[in-house]
């Protein structure tokens, strides 16, 4: 007899030929998994998906699973859109072992160093119903920085982990899939693309709502489908930037003065009731 659960996380965890910091890769996807288990509702499943285990026995409960995969590593000549098309692989194996065993009322995709709070089981718990929830206040934290950390209200703009996908929406398909996820579009479509980061892209591939990766475009899929995306009240997600084992782990910029102000703005200290909510 199946189990249920309210959330599954799907977290997946990129192959050891390509990480240039093993060891590194292996602490933060170590921490994401204790973010999870500090949740204050146990109500939830986590699989982890990779090519390799890492370093340490993913099984911490019997909620954990690491599901081996044995499929080539996607070739592209960009790496992030091989890495782009190999998450995706890893993401639909991962929901098709938990729906078989658990079939979860809603599925995370959740990056192998972003951490949760301890808050977001336990309120899926009390308050969910709507088809998806997007995450838009969290916080941003360098790497490197052990006393300060981003406080952004629009974390989807900017990370992955975002998107909170009820189960019977999760495989319903539309025109989602584009050249960030490595299909061929034409000139125009580009165009379209590079000026509007939020719409679908004309001559978009039909995929699901769960396997695709284009995080800024999530409101405009559920959109497509008829339905308003829902917002997590609270900061739910800690989005780790400048991490030295990822490819993307972006570009240093040049900031204006007035972008330099908001980024003070938005900084806080990690205080210890922050640090004890995302296991920081």
């Amino acid at each position: 007899m199946n189990e249920t659960s309210k959330i599954v996380f799907l977290i997946p965890f990129a192959s050891r030929k390509v990480k240039s910091k093993w060891e590194i890769a292996c602490v933060h996807l170590r921490q994401t998994l204790k973010s999870i288990q500090n949740s204050s509702s146990g109500n939830y499943r986590v699989v982890v998906a990779g090519h390799e285990a890492p370093d340490f026995d993913v099984g911490i409960d019997t909620r954990f699973v690491f599901l081996s995969l044995s499929h080539p590593i996607p070739k592209h000549p960009d790496p992030l859109v091989s890495g782009r098309l190999d998450k995706l692989i890893k993401y639909a194996a991962a929901w098709e072992y938990s729906q078989k065993k658990w079939k979860p009322e809603y599925v995370m995709k959740l990056d192998a160093d972003d951490l949760i709070s301890s808050r977001l089981v336990e309120w899926l718990d009390q308050f969910s119903g709507e088809p998806g929830y997007l995450i838009k206040p969290g916080w941003v934290w360098n790497s490197g920085a052990g006393y300060l950390i981003q406080k952004v209200e629009y974390l989807d703009r900017i990370c992955g982990s975002c998107l909170i996908i009820r189960s019977d929406f999760a495989d319903k398909t539309g025109p989602f899939l584009a050249n960030f996820d490595g299909v061929p579009i034409d000139e125009a479509s580009s165009r379209f693309a590079d000026a509007d980061p939020y719409s679908l892209v004309p001559g978009s591939r039909t995929c699901t709502l769960l396997l695709n990766n284009y995080h800024q475009r999530y409101a405009a899929q559920f959109a497509y489908l008829g339905h308003r995306l829902s917002s997590i009240p609270f900061n739910a997600v800690v989005y780790r930037i400048r991490n030295p084992d990822s490819i993307t782990k972006g570009k240093q910029h040049v900031h204006s003065l007035r972008m330099w102000l908001g980024n003070v703005r938005r900084t806080r200290f990690i205080t210890p009731r922050l640090r004890q909510e995302f296991m920081l």
